[in-house]
């Protein structure tokens, strides 16, 4: 027996009114979880502070020497990494390791005001769905892959955040995008340890896919290597931004930013920075 139409019409707004139910839900549920994950890294925060007293980088004087021709460091006779002072960024590292195991140092980007905890787990899933107090939550957690070592002394140490929409975790890798915004001069990244600081400059901002992991990357092999340096000085993306004045070579210490892109799951928006100075 065919149903009449306002029986069809019913069951078609019931329907909908469901829909919209557990949508609303869903978004409802996205937000709380949000909401939470923000206040827990706020509290997190709350106990580091940046110091008045900036700490003072003492310049490498010797450039290194130049062993291939994929080699960018620089021929003069000058000091090749100047800094001069950087944030003292005061962390109580053992609290943060009794609170959390996994804690491996913090990561403080001051240009797109990025500063949390970092982590390493035995997988590169864990923290992508719990925080740093081990919550279930979709915002995460910012950290090392897991084949990296711990100290950040991998040749390309990646470190992966959620592109979360309010802006939070490494959401705003995307300003690097901008190429005004990238090309503002001294974009540095600092990674402080329980051992000392880690002080790298942003050379590369480009999207890639998801060979361009490190579980996908061999660096075992020296022409692999090389070939990895040209490619991120060249990346293939059209809309690639880098900074030839920023010398990388295959003697140096690479750090990759990494965050998704919405709309394309097997898509990254990738940031490179090379070390210029480590505080021991």
């Amino acid at each position: 027996m065919r149903l009449k139409k306002k029986t069809k019409k019913r069951i078609g707004i019931a329907v909908c009114a469901v829909v919209m139910a557990v949508a609303g839900y869903n978004v409802y549920t996205i937000r709380q979880e949000y909401a939470e994950a923000g206040g827990e890294y706020d509290d997190i925060a709350g106990s580091v502070y940046l110091s008045d007293e900036a700490k003072e980088a003492v310049p490498i004087e010797e450039p290194k020497e130049k062993e291939s021709d994929t080699q960018f460091a620089f021929e003069d006779d000058g000091p090749k990494y100047d800094i001069g002072t950087y944030p003292n960024l005061v962390i109580d590292h053992a609290a943060l390791k009794k609170a959390q195991p996994n804690y491996k140092g913090w990561l403080y980007v001051p240009c797109l005001e990025i500063s949390y905890p970092v982590v390493q787990g035995p997988d590169n899933d864990y923290y992508l769905h719990h925080t740093f107090e081990e919550t279930e939550n979709v915002a995460g957690c910012i950290f090392i892959d897991h084949e990296c070592n711990a100290d950040l002394s991998s040749y390309n140490t990646f470190i992966y955040g959620h592109n979360m929409k309010n802006g939070s975790m490494f959401q705003n890798l995307y300003k690097f995008t901008q190429e005004e915004f990238f090309d503002r001069e001294h974009n540095y990244v600092y990674v402080y340890t329980p051992d000392g600081t880690l002080i790298y400059e942003v050379y590369a901002c480009y999207y890639s896919d998801d060979r361009n992991i490190l579980e996908n990357l061999d660096f075992s092999k020296p022409e692999d290597l090389e070939k990895y340096v040209e490619g991120s000085r060249q990346p293939r993306d059209m809309g690639a931004l880098t900074k030839e004045d920023v010398p990388v070579t295959v003697n140096d210490n690479i750090l990759t930013l990494s965050t998704c892109v919405y709309g394309y799951p097997g898509s990254r928006l990738l940031v490179q920075a090379v070390l210029l100075y480590e505080d021991k």
